[in-house]
């Protein structure tokens, strides 16, 4: 174990942001208020004869605000904190030493920040001393409360997360729609257009995390200045937008015969976006665009609010089908000698989903419900040639049942396709007016 590096004392720190002061994430606050309410009063647990919670664990993706919460955390509780992070998180003595200094100051805080960073200790790479640290938190009186933020909860020990250490485990997802609204709000503080509609905007922000949005503000009045104008636009903090998703657009000669691979692109995302519509009406579709990108040649843009958490095996095949759909537009209109490489992210997800479907989601009508992960470690082989018969016909249906589809809307997807051409992005106001009142009644298929 690396010894303390230095002499510095524990500096006690008071938090001046409050559950108020962050905007969104309402329910982990109104999860962070309870806990809290645990902390100060402790007595209402003696009647079941438990001890106080010592900590607690917030995990989620980068720049979410977990670090923001901690400290929220500490005012709400009207009590003063001391944080380890960084390299700080692999000196033990200097660790013990926080805790020993919190403990003579107690009632307070400790928060270990990023608590599943890794670290270089004599050559080889290393994770946080996870035991040590709950050894800690064991021998600390109650009154010390612990704070462990993380952006992965597997990257955690469950040593650490045992009862009387880390006993709240809270996720906090992407920012949601009021975070969202916030910055973009911040954005429009400066000069900008009054037509930009702040509710389109922070639909397209769906999934950025707030350094993105920070970032996306800044690129946005660079790039108004660099283009000579006078105010944001909707027009530019769109494409700023674009271009943190997906990549800065390329240059028409970087690419061999643009012209041709455009076309192509139409029709493959126009399939995708047309059959999207039909079969996954409640997934809402925010553009579909062909201007090439570093990141891809062309996309459908979803709204990431809309994501299925709990999928049917009816969503899960018609997904399947949405994924074959630009393959099949593409031979549709150019013929098998013209197959290509552009749809291997597609038949990669549409593989992987059908596998699941028929292995691990009981899903397949002739194996039954089964979960082949459960017993993959007592034999790898089992079932492996009926999985194969059934994955193989699994694809080849869904591929017949995707032609059958493409065939029967070829004149919206050609619509569509060539709107794209024409102006390489499609909002989903247009979008729904192509489609028109168009509906499907789509049966899985009862091979399946």
């Amino acid at each position: 174990m690396a010894r303390k590096k230095s002499t510095d004392t524990p500096q006690i720190n008071t938090s001046t942001i409050g559950f108020n002061d962050i905007v969104g994430h309402k329910q982990i606050k109104e999860r962070l208020r309870s806990i809290n309410n645990i902390v100060k009063n402790p007595e209402t647990l003696e009647r079941f004869d438990t001890p106080p919670p010592k900590g607690l664990l917030i995990y989620g993706p980068v720049s979410v605000g977990k670090s923001m919460l901690a400290k929220a955390f500490a005012k709400e509780a009207k009590l003063p904190y001391y944080e380890i992070s960084g390299s700080r998180l692999f000196e033990l003595e200097y660790i013990k030493e926080v805790y020993e200094t919190a403990s003579k100051h107690a009632p307070c805080v400790v928060i270990l920040e990023d608590v599943d960073i890794k670290g270089l200790i004599q050559g080889a790479v290393t994770n946080v001393p996870f035991s040590d640290i709950a050894k800690v938190l064991e021998s600390t009186e109650a009154m010390v409360f612990t704070i462990a933020t993380a952006e992965s909860l597997d990257a955690i020990d469950p040593v650490l997360t045992g009862a009387q250490k880390l006993d709240f485990l809270l996720e906090v997802l992407k920012l949601d729609k009021d975070a969202r609204r916030f910055f973009i709000e911040k954005i429009l503080k400066k000069p900008h257009d009054p037509e930009i509609d702040i509710e389109r905007i922070v639909r397209y922000i769906t999934g950025m995390s707030a350094l993105e949005l920070e970032r996306l503000g800044r690129m946005a009045v660079l790039n108004v200045v660099e283009q000579g104008k006078e105010m944001i636009t909707e027009e530019i903090l769109i494409e700023q937008i674009n271009i943190i998703k997906y990549g800065h657009k390329i240059e028409k000669q970087m690419v061999k015969d643009l012209e041709k691979e455009m076309e192509m692109t139409a029709y493959h995302e126009a399939s995708h976006a047309v059959l999207s519509s039909l079969l996954l009406p409640h997934i809402k579709i925010e553009q579909v665009t062909i201007a090439p990108r570093s990141k891809m040649l062309g996309f459908v843009s979803y709204n990431a609010d809309d994501e299925l958490s709990n999928v049917t095996k009816e969503e899960l095949f018609n997904d399947v089908c949405v994924l074959l759909a630009g393959r099949v537009a593409k031979i549709k209109k150019a013929g098998e000698t013209h197959m290509d490489s552009g749809a291997v992210n597609d038949l990669s997800q549409a593989s992987l989903q059908v596998y699941a479907a028929i292995t691990n989601l009981g899903m397949d009508k002739e194996l039954g419900f089964i979960n082949i992960d459960s017993i993959s470690v007592l034999d790898n082989y089992f079932l492996s040639q009926q999985i194969e018969k059934r994955f193989l016909h699994w694809i080849h249906v869904a591929k017949e049942h995707t032609d059958k589809l493409v065939e029967a809307h070829w004149s919206i997807i050609e619509a569509l396709a060539l709107k794209l051409i024409e102006q390489e992005i499609v909002e989903s106001d247009a979008l729904s007016k192509i489609i028109g009142k168009t509906k499907i009644t789509h049966k899985i298929p009862d091979s399946l």
